[in-house]
């Protein structure tokens, strides 16, 4: 779980009523994220568009890290060991045609 400051933590009453100036601050990096509180349990955070793409470029290579480890162990998979796709399908019911 992630730490909040006492700034960051704000109820979703506060959120509704302050909005404008709460999102100023995101926007104009016065604060990094706040998060939204209901019946003091965290619901969600808010961020600013840049941090979003940071973080979701951060998503997209680790997802591109595993791909590659995976390519690299199939690599190194014998030859004899190969599965036929006709086969796979055909354990599923299926045949070329049907996709």
């Amino acid at each position: 779980m992630h730490a909040y400051t006492k700034e960051e933590l704000i109820s979703s009453t506060d959120i509704v009523r302050n909005f404008s100036a709460i999102l100023d601050s995101i926007k104009e990096h016065r604060r990094d994220k706040v998060a939204v509180m209901r019946k003091n349990k965290l619901e969600a955070v808010i961020l600013s568009v840049d941090e979003y793409e940071r973080i979701q470029g951060l998503a997209d290579l680790i997802e591109h890290l595993q791909i590659f480890k995976t390519i690299e162990k199939r690599k190194a998979t014998p030859v004899e060991e190969y599965v036929d796709f006709e086969h796979v399908l055909a354990e599923h019911g299926l045949s070329i045609d049907d996709i």
